[in-house]
């Protein structure tokens, strides 16, 4: 049509032959583990996150991460087939961090629970710096949405955070049974106030200014098991029945650091 213009980015002209071509190269490359490529791919994968942290997930492009990068409209098909690829491989790697962790650590019988607990909750925040700010991103934008997703990637990212979920009850549970936590409060709603805690770091910490992310861990974990009134009664119990209390997550928008959605219904 005369006087109208039509934008294409320049990524869609690539026909379906030169991306098969390019999908192929691309595989062979990570397979090959070449240092450059690796090195290339990682930097893509941080500026793919800095650009959902700024602009939104979906508001951003794989044209907008190849320019961002210096890459033309070929050449970032070589290093990731989508957005979503960078996306998945970088919260899949914090995740499968965090249950590789959680493992060891219930494996370490010399570990009380209260230890477990207390490590696994600084080696999140710790992550969640290190990676900053694709974690951030899932939680942020993608986490409330898996549980209504049928791809296969979603159904086994549900998997591993309901498996991980449990073996944070797990922690929580056996320190109330060895005696260094209250039992008088619903295990879950014991979990969304401790991880709930690192969860709304989302909304303020960036890493670099201010405390650490271990710091930060390390504060939260004091005021979780110390309190913060000087001098009061810790050991008093509230003068409430608990055991009706809805010990589901405090707000939609921001569930427990890789726990699925829905599963406050579950464990108890």
């Amino acid at each position: 049509m005369r006087g109208v213009a039509v934008c294409r980015s320049p990524l869609h002209n690539l026909t379906v032959t030169q991306i098969s071509n390019i999908s192929k190269r691309r595989k062979s490359a990570k397979s090959d583990g070449s240092a450059d490529y690796a090195a290339k791919r990682a930097e893509l994968l941080r500026v793919a996150a800095e650009l959902f942290k700024k602009q939104g997930y979906h508001s951003t492009k794989l044209s907008d991460i190849a320019r961002e990068v210096g890459l033309d409209r070929a050449t970032i098909y070589y290093y990731a087939g989508s957005k979503d690829e960078l996306f998945h491989e970088t919260v899949e790697g914090v995740l499968n961090a965090a249950i590789e962790a959680a493992t060891e650590l219930k494996a370490d019988a010399s570990l009380r629970s209260i230890e477990r607990l207390h490590a696994i909750f600084v080696e999140l925040m710790v992550g969640y710096e290190e990676n900053y700010p694709a974690t951030f991103v899932y939680i942020q934008e993608q986490m409330h949405q898996l549980g209504s997703q049928e791809t296969a990637w979603a159904q086994e990212i549900m998997r591993k955070t309901r498996a991980f979920d449990q073996m944070l009850l797990g922690f929580i549970r056996g320190a109330m049974d060895e005696g260094d936590l209250r039992n008088d409060i619903p295990i879950r709603l014991v979990e969304n106030a401790l991880f709930g805690m690192l969860n709304w770091t989302h909304r303020w910490f960036v890493p670099g200014r201010g405390m650490s992310g271990r710091e930060i861990a390390e504060a939260f974990w004091s005021i979780f098991t110390n309190g913060m009134n000087v001098g009061s009664d810790r050991s008093q119990s509230t003068d409430c029945d608990l055991s009706r209390v809805n010990a589901g997550p405090v707000e939609p928008g921001a569930p427990i650091p890789f726990r699925p959605p829905g599963s406050a219904a579950r464990a108890g």
